[in-house]
Parts: C-alpha cells; sequence; structure tokens
C-alpha cells in the first residue's frame, strides 16, 4: 500500500515539484501519511503545498489528481521510488564524527532533590500540547454557512427544517470527527442566530460542506442545490480570509460539482 501511494505522489507532483522537493515530499509522505481517506490526501497536499509555495489552483487539482491516482491501475503508475528515497537520504547523511578522547570523570555530587517542585515539573510536562487550527478555515466556513441559512430561509422558508433534518441524518454517516458533528448538531438548533464558525480542520470542514451540500439536493434537487452553494460561495469570497484560504477549497469532497 505505501508503495502505491509513494508512486500515485510521483506521478502527480514530479510536474511541480524538482527532484529534491519531490523527495523530501515522498519521505513527508512515508513519515506522515497514515491512510487514504479524503482527510488524510487534503492533510498530505497541504503539508507539500505549504512547504513549496504551491498556489490554490495547483493544490485544488493535486487534491483531485492524487485521489485518482491512488485508485489507477498499477501499470499506468510511475515505478516506486523508494530505492531512489534512500539513496537520497545516504547521501544526504553525513559522515559520522571521529572519536573523541575521554576526559577524566569527575566525581558528581548528585543535587538535593525538592520533592514538590519535581512533582510541578512532571504535572507541567504532562500536559498535552494542543495542535493550533488556523482560523481561516472556521470564518469560511462560517460565512458560507451564514448565507446558505439565509438563502434558503429568505425564499424558502418552509424548506429550511427540512434542510436541517437531512444534514442531521446524513451527520452520522460522515467522517468529520465527533466533537465537530456535536457542534454542528448544535449550530441547526439556532440556525438564524448561529456564526457558524466552527473549530475543525479544513479537511473536516469540507466533509460537513458536504453534508449539506447533499441535504440541499434533497430538498431543492442538483441544480437547486448548487445554486444556492453558488450564492454561499459569493459570500464567503467577500471576507478577508477568502485571500488567505479560497472557499471552494471546502468543495473538495463533492463529486462532480460544476459551479
Amino acid at each position: 500500500m505505501q508503495a502505491t501511494r509513494r508512486r500515485a505522489a510521483v506521478s502527480v507532483f514530479s510536474d511541480l515539484l524538482d527532484e529534491t522537493a519531490l523527495t523530501e515530499a515522498l519521505w513527508l509522505q512515508h513519515e506522515s501519511m497514515r491512510g487514504e481517506n479524503v482527510s488524510d490526501i487534503i492533510a498530505f497536499v497541504d503539508a507539500v503545498a505549504q512547504r513549496n509555495l504551491l498556489d490554490v489552483a495547483s493544490v485544488k487539482r493535486l487534491y483531485n489528481g492524487f485521489y485518482k491516482a491512488l485508485r489507477e491501475s498499477p501499470e499506468r503508475l510511475p515505478l516506486d521510488p523508494w530505492p531512489a528515497m534512500q539513496a537520497a537520504r545516504a547521501a544526504a547523511r553525513p559522515p559520522a564524527p571521529p572519536p573523541k578522547a575521554v576526559a577524566p570523570v569527575a566525581p558528581v555530587i548528585s543535587p538535593v532533590i525538592n520533592p514538590v517542585a519535581a512533582a510541578l515539573a512532571a504535572a507541567q510536562a504532562a500536559v498535552p500540547v494542543q495542535t493550533l487550527v488556523p482560523e481561516e478555515p472556521p470564518v469560511i466556513f462560517g460565512a458560507l454557512m451564514r448565507a446558505i441559512v439565509s438563502e434558503v430561509f429568505q425564499h424558502h422558508r418552509e424548506a429550511l427544517d427540512e434542510v436541517r433534518k437531512d444534514a442531521l441524518q446524513r451527520l452520522d454517516d460522515s467522517m468529520a470527527v465527533p466533537a465537530l458533528r456535536q457542534q454542528f448538531r448544535s449550530g441547526w438548533s439556532r440556525a438564524l442566530q448561529h456564526d457558524w464558525q466552527l473549530s475543525g480542520t479544513h479537511a473536516d470542514l469540507a466533509e460537513l460542506t458536504r453534508v449539506v451540500y447533499l441535504a440541499l439536493g434533497d430538498a431543492f434537487g442538483r441544480a437547486g442545490a448548487d445554486h444556492v452553494l453558488k450564492r454561499g460561495l459569493d459570500a464567503a469570497e467577500a471576507v478577508p480570509e477568502a485571500k488567505v484560504f479560497a472557499p471552494r477549497r471546502l468543495l473538495v469532497t463533492i463529486k462532480g460539482l460544476r459551479i
């Protein structure tokens, strides 16, 4: 499976990265990519894009290209780059320094340990470091959701409750993390007043966007869902954070979307 991931990565990244950058991306994939879910693909592509300053259009193409390459027939993929990766890492490894002369060791006097201070230090070290989530995706998702809810309420008020029920029903089968699903569920209890800036990663918020789009399709059909989503994107593109995080990046898990 790892060999297929490496070969798929070479097929989609080789046109954008030079040999050194491609090798670094392959090692990053080897050390950090643990699965082939949509969230794994997005996280890996985003990490490579951030390291190599790739533009938004290229990133979006990479999402789709890498997803398809992972499911491509093996005979249509490049050769496994694993031998070349190992050779490149071995060549970059500095030679071992010569052994140093061992100096006489002075007697070590054990310091007096304050048990209270030691316990406090151990407790502080045990506090987990929380991963910071960039603020742009929640802001963009919030603007998108507020526009969608407002659009439905303004033009199809009776359908808003139907959209809510369909979205919550589809939520149970989504790949978003449980904590974010609970935030999403709570938001619908006051949909018109909520700011919808949910604390989630790009991948999880893209998954919730897919859930909402499918619920809109249940209520209004494909054309109606496309129209409402397009109006929501227009609103999200007007916020300052859209210059950093393009709203269309929340649509990567929606198959066959043409807006």
